[in-house]
This record gives C-alpha cells, structure tokens and sequence, in this order.
C-alpha cells in the first residue's frame, strides 16, 4: 500500500539514517518546518495549515515511482 511519512524537519537526518539501516536508503518522506514545533502538539487550526502546506508533496510522493 502506498504510504509516504510525514516529520518535522528536525527529524530528517534521523529518517534518512532509519531508512538507510532498513535497507530502504532512498525513502522518501515529507517535512514539516517551523513554525511548527517539532513535538506534534498542535491545535486543531495548525493541524489544517500543517496539511494545506504538505498536501501537494504527499501527493506527489505517492503518484511518483521511487527513483
């Protein structure tokens, strides 16, 4: 089934290096930046302006073939 994950940018070198010890080093994943703090604790009117924000690359992400 097609998934992508989403993180804070904070995160993404601990991704990159999660994915590369499960064999898996080209996974693709999309960030979430600041001004949204890195802990998930967000308000519902965040959580919409965070999935306006990364809607196009989740798409993309899952009509795209890896490389």
């Amino acid at each position: 089934m097609p998934s992508v994950a989403i993180i804070h940018e904070t995160m993404a070198g601990t991704a990159r290096a999660m994915a590369s010890v499960s064999a898996m080093p080209g996974y693709g994943f999309v960030t979430v930046g600041y001004p949204h703090v890195p802990l998930a604790v967000w308000t519902p009117e965040e959580i919409k302006q965070v999935a306006g924000e990364v809607a196009a690359a989740v798409v993309a992400h899952l009509v795209t073939p890896p490389a």
